[in-house]
């Protein structure tokens, strides 16, 4: 079964919606360089994470790339699932994987624009866990939470070689999750922006709708 990741999770009204509809895993976005409104402080996540319940794992997702910086995050929110969405090299995220506690995981985001990025990919076998594939707006500076989805043809090609996991992100909802599944066949799916209403809350219907068509397939 397809597990489903939840971003963006702001407060407890997002965290108790995101839990009720089902969601496997929950994103705390934390160490802001790009725009994005779904960021909070690491007090905040360490809160938050503490509040889940039984077998919702907390993830905590940076655009940081220096080791030390989030490292210190780590050990700030106790969330020991990182999703390293900044660009962090394979000798960043070794260094990582060196200094983290051994049931730390290492999720690489990147975005698949160009068939020749599959190959850079390979670099990251031996040191992270899953690979996430995403979108990104570089004009408006956003890699994440952008609404927009990938090339899935590409992510399709990426997953049938990966030698990891892969998740899928970028502008996935109900009405797209289960062909993006059928097409891509990714271990898990990830969604933010368009589970949210026009205040930028949480939707619980949109986000029970996601996770029930991401689960029937």
């Amino acid at each position: 079964m397809v597990r489903v990741k939840i971003c963006g999770i702001r407060n407890e009204e997002d965290l108790n919606t995101a839990v009720a509809a089902g969601a496997d895993a929950v994103g705390f976005l934390v160490g802001q360089v790009h725009a994005s409104p779904s960021f909070i402080l690491p007090g905040t996540a360490a809160r938050l994470a503490t509040a889940l319940p039984p077998y919702v794992q907390p993830v905590l997702v940076t655009h940081l790339t220096e080791p030390a910086e989030i490292l210190d995050l780590v050990s700030r929110t106790g969330i020991y699932t990182i999703q390293l969405h900044g660009g962090s090299t394979p000798e960043q995220v070794a260094t990582l994987r060196d200094k983290l506690i051994a049931q730390a995981k290492l999720i690489v985001a990147t975005h698949l624009q160009e068939e020749r990025q599959i190959l850079d990919l390979m670099d990251y076998y031996a040191v992270a866990d899953t690979i996430l594939l995403d979108s990104c707006l570089p004009e408006q500076r956003k890699v994440g939470g952008t609404g927009v989805i990938c090339d899935w043809d590409l992510a399709a090609k990426f997953t049938s070689s990966a030698l990891l996991p892969v998740t899928l992100a970028g502008g996935l909802a109900a009405d797209n999750v289960a062909d993006a599944i059928r097409k891509v066949k990714p271990y898990a799916v990830d969604a933010n922006s368009r589970l949210r209403d026009a205040e930028g809350k949480l939707d619980y219907e949109k986000a029970l709708a996601f996770c029930q068509n991401a689960r029937m397939m």
